[in-house]
């Protein structure tokens, strides 16, 4: 009986710890926090992120203060593992975001991976040639650019 509670509480344990497996999922950014402390929500910033079985589909619709709208649109495949997080942009549309005007160029890489870090259940990486810091876990993420802002997004499938 000691030897199954045993068992029991260790599954309990490593499930309770256990860090998610996988990044694989749907995600809707809820908000972005400004640096100055503004928070932006729909509908002045909208996207949609899905991430499934190595493939990648990033939809992203921001208002500016001038009312303009920047947006992007990429599409791509990605690796991902406890030590790696590898990214291939296969198409992109971007209008106004990084510059003025439409560009169908994606960053330039000189490596499509970079080192995951594990901290706090959380998986911490900085995709290739975005200048954004993520951090995974199993509600969600939330996406850094410097100290500009911080983008939140949850996990919706």
């Amino acid at each position: 009986m000691r030897l199954l509670a045993f068992f029991c509480w260790s599954s309990l344990t490593v499930s309770l710890f256990a860090q998610p497996s996988s990044i694989d999922g749907t995600y809707e950014l809820t908000e972005r926090v400004m640096a100055n402390g503004t928070v932006l929500r729909p509908p002045s910033v909208v996207a949609l992120y899905t991430m499934a079985d190595g493939r990648f589909s990033l939809n992203l619709f921001v208002k500016n203060a001038d009312g303009t709208i920047a947006s992007e649109s990429s599409v791509g495949r990605y690796t991902f593992d406890a030590d790696n997080y590898c990214e291939w942009i296969v198409y992109t549309i971007r209008n106004n975001l990084d510059k003025p005007g439409l560009t169908n160029e994606a960053p330039a890489v000189t490596d499509h991976c970079t080192p995951v870090t594990s901290k706090n259940g959380r998986f911490n990486f900085s995709p290739p040639g975005e200048g954004v810091e993520v951090s995974f876990g199993a509600e969600g993420f939330t996406a850094r650019i410097g100290v500009e802002f911080v983008d939140h997004w949850r996990k919706i499938r």
